[in-house]
C-alpha cells in the first residue's frame, strides 16, 4: 500500500518534464512582461535606504533663469560658471564631480581653457560620453551597424579623468529596471560612467535601487552652489556630486519603476537621468543590494511551486481543483513578492506563473535535456581550442621583448596588436652591451594566425642566433635569413623585415629594408624622412642582394617602425590610413615620450577605422633620441 501510493505519486509529477521546460521556452513571448510589472509593483513597496555617497546638482528652471546667461542652451556653453562650480564642489570636499552635460566641441563658443584648467586643479571631474547606431547600406544592399561615439571637447577629457558611458538600456514597455553591461563596448573597452565611478566592473546585469518619494536622492541647487550656500555646500562633502538637467523632463527623462519626487510637489514614474545615473552608482557602490536569484535557484523554486500544485490539486473534482490552482498561484506569487521585499531576492514571477499553467508533452522535455548536453559538449570544446589558443599567445609573447632596453639618451616603444589570437607580426630589440650597437627589428609574415606564427617563431631565433654572435653583420644577416624562409617555407609565402642597428654613442643607424613598408624618421622640425634602402622580401629569392642604409640620428628625432596592418586599415567607407597619417600623428606628438606618441597613434587608427574589428595584425616601434650628446639637427 505504501509503495503503491509512492508510485502514483511518481506518476503524477510526470508531467514536470514537460511542464517547465514548456514554460521556459515560451518565457520571452508571454511570461516576461509579467515579470516587468509583477518587479516593478514589489520593487516600489521596498523600503530604500538613505543615499550616503551621492548628491544631485540640479540645474533646475531658477538657476537658468538666474544663473545662466542667455541662451541657456546648451547647458555645456556655460564653461566659466561650470569651471566655478568645479572650484566649489572641490573646495566643499566632494569625492568626484561628474557633468552630465555633453560638452562636445560643437556646442562651445570657444575652447573652454579655463574649465580644464578647474579640471586640473580638482582631478576629480567625470565626464559622460555616449554611443549610437548607425546603420550605413553598401551597394549589395547589406546593412551594417556601426557604433559611432559622441565625445565631449578632447581638451576636457585629457584634462579631467575621461569620459564615460552614461546611457542605460529601457525594458520593451521603455522603463529602466536594470543595469548593465553592453558587450559591444566591452569588446572595444568602454567603461560605463557607474562601473568607473565605484571602481568594479559588472558581468551582468543589475537591479537598479531607485530612490523613493519619502527617500529622494539628495538634490541642491546648482543655483545654491554657485552662490556658496553653506546649507548646499555641507551635504556635499565626501560625495559624488552629479551635475545635470533637473527641469523640462522631456529633455532628459527615463521611466521608471516606483513612483518618483521630481520637485516643487510633482510625483512621477520616472526621473531625470542625472538622478538616474547617480541611483545607478550608489547601488553599485552599497554592493547592490537587489539581486536577481540565479539560474539555479530559480529553477528549484519552479519545481517546488509546481510540486505543490501538481500533488496538491485533487483529482475528479474540476472545480474544486481550479479554485486551489488559483489560490496557489496567488499565494505562490505573493511569497515571490515578499522575497523581493524583505530579502532582497527576485524571482521571475512571469515565469513562475507560467510554469504553474502551461502544460506540454514529455518530448520536448526530452529535446529540453539534449540540446542541453550538445550544448555543454560545444562549450567543453571551445573551451579546450580557447586554452590551445591562449597557450600559442603566450608563447608567441615569449618571442617578444619581455622589457624595453634602457639606454641611457634613447626613448623606446614597442607594441603588438594582434587581430586574431595569435599575430604574425614580430618586434624585437636586443642591447648587445657596451661599446656595441642597440638592434631593432620589425617583420611581417605574410597571412595571418597560429601558421603566420610559427613562421615568425622561425625567424626569431634564426635572428637570435646571429645578433648574439660577436661578429654580428646586418647584410649578412638579413642574406642568412632570406635563405632560412626560402628553404624552410611554401611558395607564396614570405616575410617583410626590417632590421637595424644603432650606435648607442653617436646616435649613427644602420639598417636594411627586406621588403618591408619603409620606416620613417620625423626631425624635430617636423622634416619626414624615409628608410627604404636594402632588398627583396625574405623567401622570395635564395640568393636575394641586400644593402644596408646609414642614417644620422639627431637630438629630438622621432624613428617609427610599423606593419602594413597599420597603413592598410580601413574605415568603414573603404578608405586606408596610409603613411600620410602615420606621419602627420607623429608630428604632431614629436614632443611626448615615446610611449606617448604610440599609443596617439594606436588611438588615432582606432578612431579612423571607428572601432571596428581590425583586419590585420598592427606592430609599432617608437624610438626618440633624447641625448644631448648626439648632432641637435639632420
Amino acid at each position: 500500500m505504501r509503495s503503491g501510493s509512492i508510485l502514483r505519486t511518481a506518476r503524477r509529477l510526470v508531467p514536470l518534464l514537460y511542464l517547465i521546460p514548456i514554460a521556459y521556452v515560451t518565457w520571452p513571448t508571454f511570461w516576461a512582461p509579467i515579470d516587468d510589472r509583477f518587479y516593478s509593483y514589489f520593487h516600489s513597496k521596498r523600503a530604500v535606504e538613505p543615499w550616503t555617497e551621492v548628491v544631485v546638482v540640479g540645474i533646475d528652471r531658477e538657476t537658468r533663469d538666474t544663473v545662466l546667461e542667455r541662451p541657456a542652451y546648451p547647458l555645456s556653453r556655460h564653461v566659466e560658471k561650470h569651471a566655478e562650480v568645479t572650484r566649489t564642489l572641490d573646495a566643499a570636499g566632494a569625492r568626484a564631480i561628474v557633468f552630465d552635460l555633453a560638452f562636445g566641441s560643437d556646442t562651445l563658443a570657444e575652447p573652454p581653457e579655463g574649465l580644464a584648467e578647474a579640471f586640473r586643479q580638482s582631478g576629480k571631474a567625470y565626464l559622460v560620453m555616449s554611443f549610437r547606431d548607425e546603420r550605413r547600406v553598401a551597394e549589395s544592399g547589406e546593412t551594417t551597424v556601426f557604433l559611432m561615439p559622441y565625445l565631449p571637447d578632447s581638451l576636457l577629457i585629457s584634462s579631467s579623468n575621461g569620459a564615460y558611458v552614461a546611457d542605460v538600456r529601457t525594458d520593451p514597455d521603455g522603463i529602466v529596471r536594470r543595469f548593465g553591461p553592453d558587450e559591444r563596448l566591452r569588446r572595444i573597452g568602454v567603461e560605463t560612467l557607474p562601473e568607473r565611478l565605484a571602481n568594479t566592473r559588472l558581468e551582468s546585469s543589475i537591479p537598479i535601487e531607485f530612490p523613493s518619494v519619502d527617500q529622494p536622492v539628495p538634490v541642491i541647487a546648482y543655483k545654491d552652489v554657485v552662490e556658496r550656500k553653506p546649507e548646499a555646500l555641507d551635504i556635499v562633502t565626501d560625495r559624488i556630486a552629479f551635475i545635470g538637467l533637473l527641469e523640462e523632463p522631456a529633455r532628459d527623462y527615463v521611466n521608471t519603476p516606483r513612483l518618483q519626487d521630481l520637485g516643487r510637489g510633482v510625483h512621477a514614474f520616472g526621473q531625470h537621468g542625472v538622478v538616474v545615473l547617480a541611483a545607478i552608482t550608489e547601488t553599485l557602490l552599497r554592493g547592490v543590494p537587489l539581486r536577481d536569484a540565479g539560474t539555479a535557484a530559480t529553477l528549484l523554486w519552479v519545481v517546488l511551486w509546481s510540486v505543490l500544485v501538481i500533488v496538491g490539486l485533487p483529482r475528479r473534482r474540476p472545480a474544486q481543483a481550479a479554485l486551489m490552482l488559483l489560490g496557489i498561484v496567488v499565494v505562490a506569487l505573493i511569497v515571490t513578492g515578499f522575497v523581493h521585499v524583505k530579502a532582497d531576492l527576485i524571482f521571475p514571477a512571469g515565469l513562475l506563473f507560467g510554469v504553474l499553467f502551461v502544460t506540454g508533452t514529455h518530448t520536448l522535455i526530452v529535446s529540453y535535456v539534449e540540446t542541453t548536453k550538445e550544448l555543454h559538449a560545444e562549450e567543453v570544446e571551445n573551451e579546450r581550442v580557447r586554452l590551445e589558443l591562449e597557450t600559442a599567445r603566450r608563447t608567441q609573447e615569449t618571442f617578444l621583448p619581455e622589457e624595453i632596453p634602457v639606454v641611457e639618451g634613447l626613448d623606446i616603444w614597442g607594441a603588438n596588436v594582434s587581430c586574431l589570437e595569435v599575430s604574425g607580426d614580430y618586434y624585437d630589440m636586443v642591447d648587445l652591451g657596451p661599446e656595441r650597437p642597440l638592434v631593432i627589428t620589425i617583420a611581417d609574415v605574410s597571412g595571418k594566425g597560429l601558421p603566420a606564427a610559427l613562421l615568425m617563431s622561425n625567424v626569431q631565433a634564426g635572428l637570435h642566433s646571429h645578433v648574439l654572435q660577436e661578429q654580428f653583420d646586418l647584410e649578412t644577416t638579413v642574406s642568412n635569413l632570406n635563405r632560412l624562409v626560402h628553404r624552410n617555407t611554401e611558395s607564396g609565402k614570405f616575410i617583410t623585415l626590417f632590421l637595424c642597428e644603432i650606435d648607442k654613442e653617436t646616435c649613427r643607424l644602420r639598417y636594411v629594408s627586406a621588403g618591408h613598408d619603409a620606416p620613417i624618421v620625423v626631425s624635430a622640425d617636423g622634416n619626414v624622412r624615409k628608410l627604404e634602402e636594402g632588398g627583396l622580401v625574405l623567401g622570395f629569392m635564395a640568393e636575394a642582394p641586400y644593402a644596408a642604409g646609414e642614417e644620422q640620428l639627431a637630438e629630438g628625432d622621432v624613428l617609427c617602425l610599423y606593419t602594413d596592418g597599420a597603413t592598410e586599415a580601413r574605415n568603414p567607407e573603404g578608405e586606408e590610413f596610409e603613411l600620410d597619417r602615420i606621419a602627420e600623428t607623429v608630428k604632431e606628438n614629436s614632443g611626448l615620450t615615446a610611449e606617448e606618441i604610440g599609443r596617439a597613434l594606436l588611438g588615432r587608427l582606432a578612431a579612423f577605422s571607428q572601432l571596428s574589428q581590425q583586419a590585420d595584425d598592427v606592430t609599432l616601434v617608437i624610438l626618440k633620441v633624447a641625448r644631448t650628446s648626439c648632432p641637435a639637427g639632420s
